[in-house]
């Protein structure tokens, strides 16, 4: 079996997890925009559920994964380790 080194598993994860921040960020500017528009179309219900949703993607794709998982790994490829 080919041994991979460990940078390069490093370079994939954070790969990986930077690609899943922006689409996660994505969905949550999208759903924002939706949720603005119902709302400010008479659709209270469906604003407010997508303005929720959208936040929560949000949430997820700049905390979860931006700065509680990719920023980490950067600082460790960066620092050597």
């Amino acid at each position: 079996m080919v041994e991979v080194p460990a940078v390069a598993v490093e370079l994939v994860e954070l790969l990986a997890v930077t690609v899943g921040a922006g689409a996660a960020a994505a969905v949550g500017v999208v759903l924002e925009r939706f949720g603005l528009s119902a709302v400010s179309g008479g659709e209270l219900v469906l604003g407010a559920w997508a303005v929720g949703m959208g936040l929560l993607a949000l949430y997820v794709g700049l905390v979860g994964l931006g700065y509680e998982q990719a920023l980490p790994r950067l600082r460790r490829l960066a620092g050597g380790e």
